[in-house]
């Protein structure tokens, strides 16, 4: 996901332009396509650029009509990525000015899908969104072009047309392209940003209206595509390191207590002619076996959960569908295997050797020296682990605060029976607005009549989905801004009459909209508590005028006649903003979002809405049916993900700990065997060397919480923006983990404790 290049020839010098210091929202991933037209014309240092957007095209044939996700480009796009059709050719220059021939190229699985893969398509004409194409290429399959949304993955395009004629195509103040480049030869990615500065600066003082402030952002297409998910799988990098380093050091300590059982046999070889280096090799050998035998375990167990994680694993993740257990991931696991056999291994190899090398054939006096020499060991050692383990259990806990803080947020919709489906009418066939108002009027009835069907509405912005129209509104009798500074922001939806009760949003105060909202009535409004509260402080709103649209006679002022809860539009995570919604009929739009509440299962319409929808135009389809409950887990399956991933490590972690403290304390009783039976026959109560043997346990474990503590506050910052409401030093997470910790270490010498304490010390004399 993150340290293989793009599939791209020289991607290091691919890069993603975007604007920033835009005054509505900050930093934003899209370009006004007059800007990108002049940074194209006064700069040198790319040797290609291009812009683009995505879109939903309806493509008719003789399986009828399909909606998919197409692109269009300016010409040099393909030119920019350096990529080679399967069959046929990309565009020309000059193939996106108007009145150039429509052509299209066809992605890979569409070729196939509809065109059973015949290598003479190239030719024939399709008809797409009423207009007809001539088909000039066919991408190959493994074409993958990064999505614009940085973090998500890489968008399944079915077909790419040049740039289509539009107003927004004139209009600076119009945000709604992406933009890439490749840098000229020799060009660094600092003379890039230097030079689209100047332009940038260029432009503000030439447009100040529109450009004022605002500057060009030039990043690498790699960190673009995959910067939004880095952090997390650093993190859980990290934690899989704790996860390695802590297992190693459980071996260590297991190693270090079979070396020294092995003093005796030690000291034999050595007696026999064995010399220190080859008693080291002979034992380092065997850790090196141990490793080799737990790798190839590991690649198993990574093999299938790699698979799993690519069928699981969230959408927001670029390139997970491309992870594999490959060469180079095969040769990782090979070195790391070979290092941590020779480094954890090496120490227990010392010893063990030591002992033979000192010819200890005395048994007390090799005890003696084998527990001075190694006690302390073996109890860092375990301290080190318990350290490691509160480190990954506070990650693991702050993570799932975030979560549930996360989860229990409100999305100020619901919608538990709800299904959504995106319809886009054919620019050609439908320019006419008044077409667009019956088409979207005669769908939702004909659903609404569907068995089964509660309400359905229209809209053009759907929360939690990131598809929005934010802009300016103008407030009546609030001064105009300055020249050059942005009045009221707010998202300005247009919605359908049952939109609301469909969405199960809460009318707060006023009215909703209904059959009397149609075009050449009254205009009117409904705002989000959020937009009254921020534009009409302290007084009701219901009566005041706004303008949200234009005509052509200038603005169009509308009367609110209600309010509304305030939704999420752009995730969970991400704060309401303001809403400004306008009647479908008044404002008619060709581009909509369908949602369709139902009595049960909501994906048990999905069949008859289509069939409807095409009983209303053939030439019409609807596209990527989601119900909203699907739609809200996968707004935050990112952070389930993560969550999930890191909190089964921790757990292999505390699991890892438990059995450490476990192996050292019975060694340890194991070890003073002789002392216990000296104690016990001296009088001492079996409760009592219960307690010693028990308080020597919980010594180490607090050394070792302590450390872990210690070490999670240090490294807080890693994870601070991966959370969510919580702190990185959150001290009840801390609590809770020390707490946890000392009981699972508790129990873990407990049990070896007891044994203490059971030890009859007439037999254990008799056998020293």
């Amino acid at each position: 996901v993150v340290l293989r290049p793009l599939a791209y020839e020289e991607p290091d010098r691919l890069v993603q332009l975007y604007e920033s210091g835009l005054r509505s929202g900050g930093e934003a991933d899209w370009v006004s396509f007059p800007n990108f037209r002049d940074w194209r014309a006064g700069t040198r240092v790319f040797a290609e650029i291009s812009a683009y957007r995505y879109g939903l095209m309806t493509l008719v044939g003789a399986e009828g009509a399909e909606t998919m996700l197409g692109l269009e480009a300016t010409d040099r796009l393909f030119s920019v990525l350096r990529v080679r059709p399967l069959l046929g050719r990309t565009f020309l220059p000059g193939e996106d000015i108007r009145g150039r021939p429509p052509v299209v190229v066809l992605g890979y699985s569409l070729w196939r899908r509809r065109f059973g893969a015949d290598p003479q398509v190239v030719g024939r004409t399709v008809r797409i969104d009423g207009t007809s194409y001539s088909i000039v290429g066919v991408m190959p399959a493994s074409f993958r072009f990064p999505n614009a949304i940085p973090g998500e993955m890489a968008v399944p395009i079915d077909l790419w047309i040049p740039m289509r004629a539009s107003g927004d195509l004139e209009d600076r103040g119009s945000h709604n392209f992406w933009t890439v480049a490749r840098l000229a030869e020799g060009t660094s990615l600092e003379q890039a940003r230097s030079a689209t500065a100047t332009v940038a600066d260029n432009l503000a003082r030439q447009y100040p209206e529109t450009n004022k402030d605002l500057g060009v952002t030039v990043k690498p297409l790699q960190d673009y595509v995959t910067g939004g998910v880095r952090p997390a799988l650093m993190v859980m990098l990290g934690a899989v390191a704790l996860v390695l380093l802590l297992t190693c050091t459980n071996i260590a300590t297991l190693l270090l207590s079979r070396a020294e059982a092995r003093r005796r046999e030690m000291a034999v070889r050595h007696a026999l002619g064995a010399t220190w280096g080859r008693l080291v090799r002979q034992t380092l050998t065997e850790s090196l076996l141990l490793a080799v035998a737990g790798a190839l375990a590991g690649l198993a167990v990574a093999h299938a959960g790699t698979r799993l994680l690519v069928r699981f694993g969230p959408p927001a993740i670029p390139r997970l569908d491309q992870t594999s257990v490959d060469t180079p991931v095969l040769l990782f696991a090979a070195a790391m295997t070979v290092g941590v056999g020779i480094l954890f291994g090496l120490a227990p190899a010392l010893v063990g050797a030591r002992a033979g090398a000192q010819g200890a054939l005395r048994e007390a006096s090799a005890r003696v020296s084998a527990g001075l020499r190694s006690r302390w060991v073996r109890q860092a050692l375990v301290a080190g682990q318990l350290s490691l383990a509160v480190m990954l259990l506070i990650g693991a806990g702050l993570l799932l605060r975030s979560f549930l803080r996360v989860a229990g947020l409100d999305p100020g919709f619901h919608a538990p029976t709800v299904m959504s489906a995106l319809v886009s009418l054919s620019p050609t066939r439908y320019a006419d607005p008044a077409k667009q108002a019956a088409f979207f009027d005669d769908a939702v009835r004909e659903i609404e009549s569907l068995p089964g069907v509660v309400s359905a509405a229209v809209t053009d912005s759907l929360p939690l989905t990131g598809i929005n129209d934010q802009g300016g509104f103008l407030v009546e009798g609030r001064p105009d801004p300055p020249p050059g500074e942005d009045g009221p922001q707010a998202n300005r939806p247009r919605v359908s009459s049952r939109y609301f009760d469909t969405m199960g949003i809460r009318l707060l105060d006023g009215r909703l909209f209904d059959e009397r909202d149609r075009a050449g009535a009254h205009p009117v409004a409904i705002v989000s508590a959020l937009a009254a509260r921020t534009y009409w402080p302290g007084v009701n709103p219901l009566g005041k005028r706004l303008a949200a649209d234009w005509n052509e006679r200038g603005p169009v002022w509308r009367e609110i006649v209600g309010v509304v809860e305030s939704t999420r539009h752009f995730g969970l995570e991400a704060p309401p903003k303001a809403e400004v919604y306008l009647p479908h009929g008044q404002a008619p739009s060709p581009f909509m979002m369908l949602v369709v509440r139902t009595r049960g299962d909501p994906a048990g319409v999905v069949p008859a809405v289509r069939a409807r929808i095409a009983a209303l135009d053939p030439e019409q389809a609807a596209y990527g049916f989601q119900t909203m409950e699907d739609l809200l887990q996968t707004s935050g399956s990112r952070r389930r993900f993560q969550t999930a991933l890191v909190s089964a490590f921790a757990a292999l972690a505390v699991l890892l700990a438990a059995v450490g403290v476990y192996g050292v304390m019975a060694h340890r009783v194991a070890q003073r065997n002789h002392e216990i039976g000296v104690r016990l026959a001296l009088g001492a109560r079996p409760a009592d060397v219960v307690a010693l043997v028990l308080a020597s346990g919980l010594r180490l474990a607090l050394a070792g919480t302590a450390v872990g503590l210690a070490g999670a506050a240090a490294l807080s910052r890693t994870l601070a923006s991966l959370l969510f409401g919580v702190s990185p030093l959150d001290p009840a997470t801390y609590a809770v983990v020390a707490g946890v910790l000392m009981l699972v270490a508790a129990v873990s010498a407990y049990v070896p404790s007891r044994g203490a304490g059971t030890v009859d010390p007439l037999v254990t004399l008799r056998d020293e």
